[in-house]
This record gives C-alpha cells, structure tokens and sequence, in this order.
C-alpha cells in the first residue's frame, strides 16, 4: 500500500470517528480491513472499510486507541480510551448490540450449536448487494444532496433519472437486476428488505404475515444462492472445468522426423 493511500484511509477514519454515533471495528470477515458503521435511528448502516494499517498507524501515534480486547473492540479517539464511562458489572452489559446491522448482528450472534447465524460468505454477499444497492441509488436519501445544491437550476441524478445517472451507477443497477433475476420474486425481496432497507427479521414476519422465526430460514436460502451468485462460495472448491479436452483424448508427439 502506497503511503498517499495510507494517509487517505487515516485521514477518512480520523473524520469518520469524530462525527457522534459513528464507530469503527475489526472487519467481521477477518481480511485485515476496519470497518466503518454509523449508527441511524436504532440500527447501524455501513460507511466502508479503511486498511488495518492505517489505523494502526494512527494507534501508534497515540491519536487512536482500541476500547478493549477481542472481538467486541471498537476504535475509538484516544482522548475517549483515557476517560472511559464508568463500567457497569458484567451481569448487566448486553452481550450484543442491538443497533447493530441485521446482517451483522446475525453474523456475530452464535446460534444454539456455536456457530455464528450466518456464515462469513453469507454476510459478505449481503453486504456485496447492499453496496451494489447504493452505488446504484436505489436506497431512499437520509441526507442532502449536495451535488444538487452545489449545481444551481439543475437537479441530482436521482434513481429514476437514468439520462443522468452515472456510468457506476447505471453498473450496479444491472448488478442488483441480475442478482435478483439470479434470486427470484421472493428471495429478491428479502434480500433488499433486509440489506438495504436494514429491516428486522421480525419487522419482515409482521409486513408478510410469516411465522416466527421463518424469515431467517428464507434470508438465508436467499444469502445463500447470493454467495452463489457472487463466486463467494468457492473457496477450497475444486474448479469445475479441469481440461478442454475429451476424457479419453490423448496428446499427442509428433514423429522425429518431421521436426
């Protein structure tokens, strides 16, 4: 990594933390990467990933600190590491966020057998269509488009504007077209109420009168085939096509004496 990359990625967490209820932490898929979250109305939407070794630049330098150990550490200003808030005994602290993601919130949260809800390349598809959503404005506004204000007499791009959209945008719309062709009327429509509307499991059972519990039975076949979809799945997998040639074909020499 170039150091004009680096300073970027420390100059982006150092304004990322400093804006109120934003967070930074270990990327859940353990690539290395920290991962930036903003907390929204009692959930937590994604806001990218920076290099590791950014962050432990800023670390050394002493202008961030982690909170504590483990996988539950959050990056934090070091001014906020030195006065911590007063610490509530354990019995009492909740052992998961409920602010964070849904996605995220299944991924670290192990079920009955230990394991984790949904697996890594379950959460990294999901968090692959919920980027794909947002690169193509799919996803209502939550703040000003200033691209708008800044351009007097003229309006944004907008998700219905596809003279205007740009050519990353108009990228991912056929990325999210193909992904939801791939899953289907019904899978398709968990997959965005979940990642990119941020729903609940429950909010979704309540809006399409399922049962209990059944929404994350469907979420999963659905993060499933996006894994699928997304060559997420193929780690360790032998690659389909070995040769181009038939099972019985043999190569063959040709004689010495035509060399």
């Amino acid at each position: 990594m170039s150091d004009e990359t680096t300073d970027r990625d420390q100059q982006r967490l150092l304004r990322h933390l400093s804006e109120p209820h934003a967070y930074a932490i270990r990327s859940p898929l353990d690539c290395g990467r920290i991962a930036l979250y903003r907390g929204d109305g009692g959930t937590s939407l994604g806001a990218g990933y920076v290099a590791g070794a950014a962050a432990e630049a800023l670390v050394a330098r002493g202008l961030l600190a982690w909170s504590s150990a483990g996988r539950a550490a959050r990056l934090v200003p070091a001014s906020a590491a030195d006065n911590p808030r007063p610490t509530e005994p354990p019995a009492a602290r909740p052992g998961y966020n409920d602010r964070e993601s849904p996605l995220l919130w299944l991924h670290r949260r192990p079920g009955k057998d230990g394991q984790p809800q949904i697996s890594a390349e379950e959460f990294a598809a999901g968090e692959r269509f919920r980027a794909d959503l947002t690169r193509a404005q799919m996803l209502p506004r939550t703040t000003m488009n200033w691209d708008a204000a800044l351009t007097p007499g003229e309006r944004g791009a907008g998700p219905h504007d596809h003279g205007g959209a740009s050519d990353s945008a108009l990228a991912a719309r056929q990325r999210v077209r193909k992904a939801c062709d791939r899953l289907g009327p019904e899978l398709s429509g968990i997959a965005i109420d979940v990642c990119g509307f941020l729903k609940g499991l429950d909010w979704v059972e309540r809006e399409r009168n399922w049962p209990a519990r059944s929404a994350k039975v469907v979420l999963r076949v659905a993060l499933a085939a996006l894994a699928t979809h997304y060559g997420l799945d193929r780690k360790g997998r032998a690659p389909a096509i070995s040769a181009w040639r038939d099972p019985d074909a043999r190569p063959g020499i040709m004689p010495a004496g035509r060399l």
